[in-house]
């Protein structure tokens, strides 16, 4: 009969699981842009984990560069990821605070084997990885919009400039347009 309680009268374990079973109502039934939002943590914490892999693994002629370029990276997404949490929390939700949340919620993988990939293909798995991110974005803007959340839907609209910026960046670097090889942009065309 925990049910009744009040919050505060609750243990810490009953709240846990009163958010979760929440979350998970959420997730199958009207998705929101809070549950959005955890798949972009857990997309966050996937680029943290992978770009310090590239920082640390790229070789070749480009390694200066690259090497440079994936801590301002990883510093930048990091940034990113603390200022999405707090402004979930300080909207009145619980976003995603452990590894193995942000594992089921990322829809981007890592590898070890990764380490191994020569620069090109980091930085074409990072635009992957970015482009991803960014379709997740979009949806958050347009709920947050729809939820009148306009705190929440002016910060993904920030993130997702930056995330633009990047992906031009990166595609600059391997000698592409910014849209060149983006299926989402490719399909909006037809």
């Amino acid at each position: 009969m925990t049910e009744n309680k009040p919050t505060q009268e609750k243990t810490a374990q009953e709240r846990l699981q009163a958010e979760q079973e929440h979350k998970e109502h959420v997730h199958h039934t009207k998705i929101n842009a809070a549950a959005i939002a955890d798949h972009l943590l857990g997309n966050m914490h996937s680029l943290h984990v992978k770009l310090h892999q590239y920082h640390w693994y790229v070789k070749g002629p480009n390694f200066f560069t690259l090497h440079e370029k994936f801590e301002e990276l990883y510093n930048q997404n990091e940034e990113w990821f603390d200022k999405l949490a707090e402004r979930l929390i300080t909207s009145g939700h619980k976003p995603a605070s452990t590894t193995a949340e942000f594992e089921k919620y990322s829809m981007l993988s890592e590898n070890a084997v990764n380490k191994y990939a020569k620069a090109e293909e980091m930085v074409e798995n990072i635009v992957d990885d970015f482009r991803s991110t960014r379709e997740l974005t979009v949806r958050a803007i347009r709920l947050a919009q729809d939820e009148g959340d306009d705190a929440l839907e002016d910060t993904l609209i920030a993130f997702k400039n930056d995330v633009d910026k990047n992906i031009w960046m990166l595609q600059a670097f391997i000698g592409k347009e910014a849209l060149e090889d983006d299926d989402a942009f490719d399909e909006d065309e037809e």
